[in-house]
């Protein structure tokens, strides 16, 4: 068993999803990240293999968050709500209320989604880089500084 670091290679490349649901409307608040970091657990001494696009929150490893930072966006989606609904979630967000405060107000939050957007960067519990750009980037400049 071991523990890795990941992060993502690109900025403004996470995207959080949170489903809430009130009777039969169903909400989704979307946030973008800039950055953030996770830690993951696989059962061997091999680093995970995830692709870009995958929910790190629905992945066949345990993930944890460690941190987001610097939130860049936010979106909510009520395609799935009545137009009462609608209008009330509106006068809601307007007011300055947080999403958070949904559930004070009787939503119930069902599923969070973690989208990494891009490749990542995954490193092992002394901070070495195992996995991404970064590896790739030390193996080129290692070819040129041996032609050149």
């Amino acid at each position: 068993m071991a523990i890795w670091t990941i992060k993502p290679e690109e900025k403004k490349s996470l995207t959080e999803r949170n489903h809430l649901y009130k009777d039969e409307n169903h909400v989704i608040i979307e946030t973008g990240w800039r950055w953030g970091e996770f830690t993951i657990e696989t059962e061997d001494d091999e680093p995970p293999v995830l692709e870009m696009g995958v929910d790190l929150y629905n992945c066949d490893y345990d993930v944890e968050l460690v941190e987001t930072i610097d939130s860049c966006w936010d979106d909510v989606d009520m395609e799935e709500c009545d137009e009462e609904t609608k209008e009330w979630l509106e006068e809601f967000f307007n007011d300055g209320n947080d999403w958070l405060e949904l559930e004070d107000n009787g939503w119930t939050q069902t599923d969070s989604e973690m989208i990494v957007n891009c490749g990542l960067i995954i490193e092992d519990k002394d901070g070495n880089v195992v996995a991404g750009s970064e590896v790739e980037d030390d193996e080129d400049e290692d070819y040129e500084e041996e032609y050149e």
